[in-house]
């Protein structure tokens, strides 16, 4: 991260993103202003291709395997402690409490969750592949696992716009086939090895030909798809701004301390604001809860969960946990 405030910025930006899409139904926003809130959902993309730029520039991947395992260690570290706590949770909640957990065809169940099965295998209903917004960690942890691979193989701006493209391409031809359900994984790649290129590019030394060079790019990108008949969603194209912004701003520098703070914790506030927001959904199910109240729980408790979780994290890698 030294020497790129822009990608703190930038998380912290996406974890708002997702934190607003989630909160404004409770609020009860309606009309143009739950139709802008719902773009927050994109931060969800900007996280992958976060995820992808950061990737790219881990000298961990390129050297040896015992480096390899030490960045496959860092990462799961931080992935899965709060990952588990959330679904042990939801266990405790509707499997002992509630007991209102649906029926799953394949029998999985809980299975799903522990073994991140969500990247690969498709669920029945929201409640087997989404719960407490959980959907998106067995695909970081997928990217994580392929990191050293795509790393390796990609030397350069030719070699990252080739595997973004094939990526692309995966994509539509498996949706075509009728089998996105399966390996979700197919679906969401493009978003990761587009940060990969994205890094590559941001390797040239002068902005205008950086964003002249990811222009050409895109547009190539554009011009096939056009000529194909296929229409880009909404998410790929904030995707391509995402990466021009990425690009723009590799120069910014920022200690504002709000944002370092929700960069720091934005992964515990991205999972413990989904649990909050529930909670409060049960509640209301019960009393009525005034919208202003809602905004104040919601903010008080998801920064006070993120806090907990933060400090049980750092005890977990102090070995204080175990």
């Amino acid at each position: 991260m030294k020497g790129y405030d822009n990608i703190r910025l930038l998380r912290a930006a996406a974890c708002l993103g997702v934190f607003i899409t989630h909160l404004a139904p409770y609020l009860g926003v309606t009309g143009r202003a739950a139709w802008l809130a719902n773009q927050g959902a994109a931060g969800v993309y900007l996280f992958f291709l976060i995820s992808g730029f950061l990737a790219a520039g881990d000298r961990r991947l390129t050297a040896g395997r015992r480096e390899i395992f030490g960045y496959y260690r860092n990462r799961l570290l931080r992935l899965l402690p709060l990952y588990y706590a959330v679904i042990l949770y939801n266990m405790a909640l509707h499997g002992l409490l509630l007991r209102d957990v649906p029926s799953d065809p394949k029998g999985l169940y809980w299975l799903r969750y522990f073994f991140l099965t969500n990247a690969v295998l498709p669920a029945p209903d929201n409640f087997w592949g989404n719960l407490s917004a959980t959907w998106t960690i067995s695909l970081f942890a997928a990217f994580y696992l392929l990191a050293p691979f795509f790393v390796r193989l990609i030397r350069g701006v030719g070699s990252a716009f080739f595997a973004y493209a094939l990526a692309l391409l995966l994509r539509y031809l498996w949706t075509a086939a009728g089998l996105s359900d399966y390996m979700m994984i197919f679906y969401y790649l493009h978003f990761f090895l587009l940060g990969i290129l994205v890094r590559q590019i941001a390797g040239r030394q002068r902005l205008a030909p950086r964003l002249l060079l990811f222009g050409a790019a895109m547009a190539a990108i554009a011009a096939v798809l056009w000529l194909t008949g296929t229409r880009p969603d909404s998410f790929l194209l904030y995707s391509w701004a995402f990466g021009a912004i990425v690009l723009l701003t590799l120069k910014l520098r920022c200690s504002a301390r709000g944002v370092l703070l929700a960069d720091a914790y934005s992964y515990e506030i991205y999972l413990v604001h989904a649990v909050v927001l529930e909670g409060i959904g049960l509640l209301r199910a019960h009393i009525a809860i005034p919208a202003a109240v809602v905004l104040i729980l919601a903010v008080g408790l998801t920064a006070a969960g993120a806090f907990l979780a933060k400090k049980a994290e750092g005890l977990l890698k102090k070995g204080e946990i175990l």
